[in-house]
């Protein structure tokens, strides 16, 4: 009986990608007629719709890619927001009380936005100097920051894309060396890849 649940809830899942898919190829088959009969209020319209559509496979995806389960932390559902050309992404992985909190922040609609502030940031990172609690380092070949100066650590990954990647401990059980071995376990070359638009 088990094994039939399992069997029917991927059988639903499947079901919901192909509406998805279905779904949003006739909102462009419908810009493009408004487009046709140069209805451009109507075909924005419908744009608008298709937004919509994307950013709910995106976050799918997402889900996807990010692993369900981390060193023994488990994931929730993964939120992703779209604003002015910005984008969020927050998973919430917990053990037991504990948690750690990834968040992803970058450009939404591939603009420079984002990634200049980020650039900015990973300079101003580089340049400064050691302090005491802030250590530099690099995972899967990214830079990376650790900050353990306040009580629960923070790490930091600066993704090629330009997007910054941040882990939150929920409190100051979770050590440093805990957030870089939960950051490892993510796969960050497959994120990074996948946020940079790269098939691969």
């Amino acid at each position: 009986m088990k094994h039939l649940y399992i069997a029917c809830a991927w059988s639903l899942a499947l079901v919901s990608s192909v509406a998805h898919a279905e779904d949003i190829q006739e909102v462009f088959k419908k810009v493009g007629e408004y487009v046709q009969q140069k209805n451009y209020p109507k075909a924005m319209e419908e744009l608008q719709w298709a937004q919509r559509e994307l950013e709910k496979l995106n976050q799918e995806r997402l889900g996807e890619i990010l692993p369900a389960n981390v060193e023994g932390y488990a994931g929730g559902e993964t939120q992703v927001q779209s604003v002015m050309g910005f984008s969020s992404v927050e998973r919430v992985y917990t053990k037991g009380e504990q948690s750690i909190t990834l968040s992803i922040a970058g450009s939404s609609a591939g603009g420079d936005a984002m990634g200049g502030l980020a650039g900015i940031a990973k300079m101003g990172m580089m340049m400064g100097g050691s302090q005491p609690g802030r250590e530099r380092f690099r995972i899967d070949g990214l830079t990376a920051s650790l900050d353990s100066s306040s009580g629960a650590p923070e790490l930091t990954v600066f993704l090629e894309g330009g997007s910054m990647l941040q882990l939150k401990a929920s409190d100051e059980a979770i050590k440093g060396p805990d957030l870089k071995k939960f950051a490892q376990g993510l796969k960050l070359g497959s994120l990074d890849a996948y946020l940079r638009g790269s098939k691969g």
